[in-house]
């Protein structure tokens, strides 16, 4: 940029004052600048990348990953920069139209109408990781190179790698020219970024759910001999006891005594618009955050939720691991049109088995209200998380007996909490 300055000021000063030495000057920098703005032109490489990405991430936290690179040219590649890029983060046109920059009414009436900001903001969000270019060592021709990469997303979801770049400057390093490299297309599922939780001393009891101790292979039964009773049609018939029965004359079987454990609900609000899209991101890490903090070796966890209608997903001992959930949460979009009818009906129909439900809650409304009560009708013993963004809805959600997490104070509110 310096050198490219050089040019008009060195012009007006022999115009101004007629000194030859600037006259020299301005030559020898055109000159540079031609010759530098020519050659990068004959800078030409062929240089075919393959990645080695681990099996998942994390949202916020830097990965580090192997790429293979193979210059199949008949140049050395040497002074050049590889830059793996995200995939384009332009918003579609829809998107651009109905979304709306956070406080956008506070700007003033230019940028509003040309709404320049808005797309800046829109570009920010889709970015999906943050990667710096790395300087490459000379490549031989026809010889491989290993080198590795760091990159950090910026957003949980699958993420696609799909846009790497080399830069080969000019041998005075003024201009530089960019070529699209040949590369796999590689993906990576980036898990929701989960916040620290107090120690859980979530309330209730077992209600009368069949599994197995923490301790114990079991699942369903223990050792613990609890009688002996009469053969009733059903019963397995390796718990018959064959002694009694020859004492007896009839068919005789053994009990043993059951082991019970506790089953939670975790219902997740997805219904929002853009315009709140970071508090349906929040909502989403706190639920990635208690679905990792809940021991799921001595209890069943429901996930509860809306996608073109409720679904639940249930994690614990016996039925899936806690890292399915977590894959689940990675790729939960919005649900603009929520049918809150149908997860009521949802969570009332495993009202009988939770022993507590974590609802979290991306705002108030009178719809969310409604349905917090009638959860309460019902008997659920309820823990009720609310983001909020002022003190009139952390008023509101205290009303209701919820906790209010301040969406710009997220990890302090989740310690202070229980």
């Amino acid at each position: 940029m310096l050198i490219l300055l050089l040019v008009p000021v060195t012009l007006i000063v022999f115009v101004t004052y007629y000194k030859l030495a600037t006259l020299y000057l301005f030559a020898l920098t055109v000159g540079v600048i031609l010759f530098s703005f020519v050659t990068v032109f004959f800078r030409f490489a062929k240089l075919r990348m393959s990645r080695e990405l681990p099996q998942v991430a994390t949202a916020g936290q830097e990965i580090t990953y192997t790429i293979k690179l193979h210059n199949h040219g008949s140049r050395k590649i040497s002074a050049s920069l590889l830059h793996d890029q995200p995939i384009d983060p332009r918003p579609s046109r829809l998107e651009f139209i109905h979304s709306r920059e956070p406080q956008e009414q506070l700007r003033n009436g230019f940028d509003r109408l040309f709404a320049y900001y808005r797309w800046l903001w829109l570009c920010k969000k889709k970015t999906s990781f943050d990667s710096e270019p790395k300087l490459l060592t000379p490549i031989d021709t026809s010889s491989y190179e290993t080198q590795s990469l760091r990159c950090t997303p910026l957003k949980r979801g699958r993420l696609e790698f799909n846009n790497a770049q080399l830069c080969l400057p000019d041998p005075l390093y003024l201009f530089q020219k960019c070529v699209r490299m040949q590369s796999s297309k590689d993906s990576i599922l980036v898990l929701p970024k989960r916040y620290k939780l107090p120690q859980l001393a979530l309330g209730g009891s077992a209600r009368d759910h069949i599994g197995g101790l923490s301790h114990s292979f079991l699942s369903g039964v223990s050792d613990d001999f609890r009688g002996l009773r009469s053969y009733r049609p059903g019963d397995s018939l390796k718990h018959i006891d064959w002694s009694a029965w020859a004492r007896t004359g009839k068919p005789v079987v053994r009990e043993y005594e059951n082991v019970f454990f506790p089953r939670y609900g975790l219902v997740l609000d997805t219904n929002g618009t853009y315009e709140h899209l970071d508090h349906f991101e929040e909502a989403v890490s706190i639920a990635a955050s208690f679905a990792r903090v809940v021991d799921t070796q001595e209890c069943l966890l429901d996930l509860i939720f809306l996608n073109k209608g409720a679904k639940t997903l249930t994690v614990g001992k016996g039925v899936a691991r806690s890292g399915d959930l977590l894959e689940h949460l990675a790729s939960l979009e919005i649900e603009v049109e929520p049918d809150w009818q149908n997860l009521s009906q949802q969570v009332l129909k495993y009202s009988a088995s939770f022993s507590v439900c974590v609802v979290i809650l991306t705002q108030l409304s009178d719809k969310r209200g409604q349905l917090v009560k009638d959860w309460k009708k019902a008997g659920l013993n309820l823990l009720i998380i609310v983001l909020v963004s002022d003190d009139e809805s952390k008023q509101a959600a205290t009303l209701i007996g919820a906790t209010p997490i301040r969406i710009n104070n997220v990890q302090r509110d989740l310690l202070n909490m229980l």
